[in-house]
């Protein structure tokens, strides 16, 4: 039985049709999120232990949103030298995935609480309360709903690219934090 041109032609066709759809299929895994167990909320948090009385801590805690945020004082909400804690809310993109052309779009912005508490020696950040910036609050939380009518697989998507953010945030105030403070040399 002889084949002809036409018909190779058409399998490779049909074959590179297939390929090419199963290749364009988005898949998105569900993120491993930190859920805090009282407050069933995404909440992400570091202690970190640093040889430096509370007062010292608590000023380099103040220079490290100075350093990290644009804009500082509208990121801090609260700052209270006694209690030895520093409030702040902020806001950060997130982006939807990229389409054919590979030109990614932006989701919307969410906000986030950063909470940041000094004692002797030891300093605590916790990031959490995530909401999608929209006319109402929006816990971040929902986007892990599989019941929820407007659940898409895309939300995992939103999720990894919230955890980079805060987990990046976290390294950068322990380190900061760590950091050897940098005095003054007296020079002759």
């Amino acid at each position: 039985m002889k084949t002809n041109r036409s018909q190779y032609f058409l399998i490779a066709l049909m074959l590179f049709l297939s390929f090419n759809s199963i290749a364009q299929i988005e898949e998105f895994k569900e993120p491993a999120l930190p859920i805090d167990q009282e407050t069933k909320l995404i909440s992400y948090s570091k202690i970190i232990e640093v040889p430096a009385n509370k007062d010292s801590l608590y000023r380099k805690g103040q220079a490290w949103f100075r350093k990290f945020y644009k804009n500082p004082t509208g990121v801090i909400r609260e700052s209270d030298t006694t209690s030895g804690k520093i409030l702040g809310k902020h806001q950060i993109k997130i982006l939807n995935p990229a389409d054919k052309k590979g030109i990614q779009t932006m989701k919307g912005i969410t906000q986030y609480s950063v909470n940041t508490n000094y004692k002797d020696n030891k300093v605590r950040i916790v990031l959490t309360e995530i909401n999608l910036n929209a006319t109402s609050y929006y816990p971040i939380e929902n986007w892990l709903d599989k019941t929820a009518k407007d659940f898409t697989p895309k939300n995992y998507f939103y999720l990894e690219q919230i955890d980079k953010q805060m987990k990046e945030i976290l390294v950068d105030f322990e380190k900061y934090m760590k950091e050897p403070k940098k005095g003054k040399q007296d020079e002759w």
